[in-house]
C-alpha cells in the first residue's frame, strides 16, 4: 500500500495498492485513519498513495497522532484525541504482552533488574519477609534514593511466621529502608508491578522464597497494570492512618466476612484495645469506583 501508485512504470501489484487505497477511501462517511510509517509520508516522493498523504500532512489538511501515545498514553486529555481518538486509544491500551516465565531460579535476576530500572513507582505484594530480602534491600535502597515510590504489603503480626525472630528482625531490615510497609491481615498476594506498566504475577513470594518450585509471569501494559492496580485497592491501601486512640502506627489492614475493609490497632497499650466490636480502635476504608 505504501507504494501504490498509478506511475509509469508501476507494477501490478502497485497498481492493486491503488485501487485497495481507493476502495478504503471512497467509502469514508466522516473520518479517516490512516495507520502508516510518519517517516515513510514525510520521505514520500509525489504521485504514490504516501505521496498525497506527505502533501496533505505539510499543508496541515491531515493530523498526525504518535502510535505511542495510542498504545500506552500515560494520561490523555479526550479533546486532543477527539472522541473517535480517544476511544481507540483506549481499546489500544488494553494491549498486554507476555515477556517472559521464570522459575525460582531466573525470578530474582528478571526482579532485581526491574527495581533498578523503575523511575516512578514500585508496588509489591510478598506475604512474608525472611533472609531472602537482605539481598535486595540495596537495590530498594537505591530506588528510594532516586525517587522512586517503594510500596511493600505483607501479613500483620498476628501470622505465625511473622512473629519468629529471623523474619521480625527481616522486616525490621526491610522498614529501615523502604518508607512505605502496610502490613495485611491474611494477604496472600504474590505481585510486583513497576512503573504502573511491568507486571509479575504467580506463586512466588519475592521477599521470603528460599527452596519451592515457583512460577512468575512477566506482562506489560499500561491498562493491565492499573486495572490490577485498582483492583487490589493499592493507592487506598498504601497509607495506614494512625490509631485515633493511642496515635500510634501499630496498625493493619483487615476485612470482615462481608467484605468491607477496615484498619485495626493491634498495640496491646492502646486505651481501645479489648473494647468495641473488634476489640480494638478501627476505622473503615472508604474505596473509589475502579478506574482503569
Amino acid at each position: 500500500m505504501g507504494q501504490a501508485s498509478r506511475l509509469p512504470g508501476s507494477g501490478t501489484w502497485q497498481q492493486s495498492g491503488v485501487r485497495l487505497f481507493n476502495v478504503a477511501t471512497t467509502r469514508v462517511q466522516h473520518r479517516l485513519y490512516v495507520i502508516v510509517s510518519r517517516e515513510r509520508v514525510r520521505t514520500a516522493r509525489p504521485g504514490p498513495a504516501l505521496g498525497h498523504l506527505n502533501t496533505l500532512l505539510r499543508d496541515r489538511q491531515m493530523r498526525s497522532v504518535p502510535a505511542t501515545s495510542l498504545i500506552t498514553p500515560p494520561e490523555w486529555e479526550p479533546a486532543n484525541l477527539g472522541p473517535e481518538g480517544t476511544h481507540l486509544a483506549e481499546i489500544l491500551a488494553r494491549h498486554v504482552t507476555i515477556t517472559d516465565i521464570h522459575d525460582e531460579r531466573s525470578f530474582y535476576e528478571q526482579f532485581a533488574h526491574l527495581i533498578s530500572q523503575a523511575q516512578n513507582s514500585i508496588w509489591l505484594w510478598s506475604a512474608w519477609v525472611a533472609s531472602r530480602v537482605r539481598t535486595l534491600l540495596p537495590l530498594l535502597q537505591a530506588a528510594v534514593s532516586r525517587g522512586v515510590r517503594v510500596t511493600v504489603f505483607v501479613r500483620d503480626p498476628s501470622d505465625t511466621l511473622q512473629q519468629k525472630k529471623h523474619f521480625a528482625d527481616a522486616l525490621a531490615a526491610l522498614r529501615a529502608v523502604v518508607p512505605h510497609v502496610v502490613e495485611v491481615n491474611v494477604t496472600h498476594e504474590k505481585v510486583v508491578v513497576v512503573d504502573d506498566h511491568t507486571v509479575m504475577m504467580g506463586s512466588l513470594n519475592a521477599l521470603s522464597q528460599q527452596r519451592s518450585r515457583e512460577v512468575m509471569i512477566t506482562m506489560h501494559g499500561h491498562h493491565w497494570a492499573r486495572k490490577l492496580l485498582s483492583h487490589l485497592h493499592a493507592e487506598e491501601f498504601s497509607k495506614p492512618p494512625r490509631c485515633g486512640a493511642c496515635n500510634g502506627q501499630q496498625v493493619d489492614l483487615r476485612r470482615t466476612s462481608s467484605g468491607s475493609w477496615y484498619w485495626r490497632c493491634y498495640n496491646r497499650s492502646c486505651p481501645e484495645h479489648g473494647k468495641g466490636k473488634y476489640r480494638a480502635w478501627t476505622r473503615e476504608v472508604i474505596l473509589r469506583s475502579p478506574r482503569y
